[in-house]
């Protein structure tokens, strides 16, 4: 059986084979994983959900950035999950992961379990993205923090919001408006 359709893109085909497209949104991306870690200010001990891991761009960064912090890969592709894993037993790191078969919207973790959940380019494609934050909300431990990075469209939402609105929906429990002191997005 073959790749799901998600993954055979993401690993195969984003860069049409060009290797210098490669390099060059390779080089972008990385920027982007170091500021969503930075912003996620994550410390040894501690555990990261990556919402919508892919290939484990964020994960894989967390898991280099704190030597005794714990990874979930979570994802909605059994075939990305089985890439990440094999990835991380390649680099010697399994034991420090899991692995999640999970949409956004429907993590199936105890109640703050998780001192930081990170996203990135995925809340574009979940429909139910108060769901989804609702869920980012139940799983982090007081004091966690969410960094999520998204691309911005100016033709899909006015371009002023809000403090508490994203993309038009609240965000306000996760937003550092609760009274255990969660983080900013």
């Amino acid at each position: 059986m073959g790749q799901d359709l998600w993954s055979q893109w993401l690993l195969n085909r984003r860069f049409g084979g060009d290797p210098k497209r490669m390099r060059a949104a390779l080089d972008y991306l990385y920027r982007v994983r170091d500021r969503v870690l930075s912003n996620a200010n994550l410390t040894d001990g501690e555990t990261l959900l990556d919402v919508g891991c892919g290939d484990g761009l964020i994960a894989f960064g967390a898991l280099e950035k704190v030597k005794t912090g714990r990874v979930i890969f979570s994802d909605i592709s059994q075939d990305l999950l089985h890439h990440t894993r094999a990835i991380a037993r390649e680099m010697g790191v399994l034991d420090r992961c899991r692995f999640l078969l999970a949409p956004a919207e429907n993590l199936p973790l105890q109640d703050a379990s998780v001192d930081v959940v990170t996203t990135r380019s995925v809340l574009i494609y979940v429909s139910a993205k108060q769901q989804a934050f609702e869920e980012f909300y139940r799983v982090l431990k007081p004091k966690g923090r969410l960094s999520i990075f998204e691309p911005i469209n100016r033709f899909a939402y006015p371009t002023y919001a809000p403090p508490h609105m994203f993309w038009g929906y609240d965000v306000t429990p996760v937003n550092g408006n609760r009274p255990e002191g969660k983080g900013t997005l």
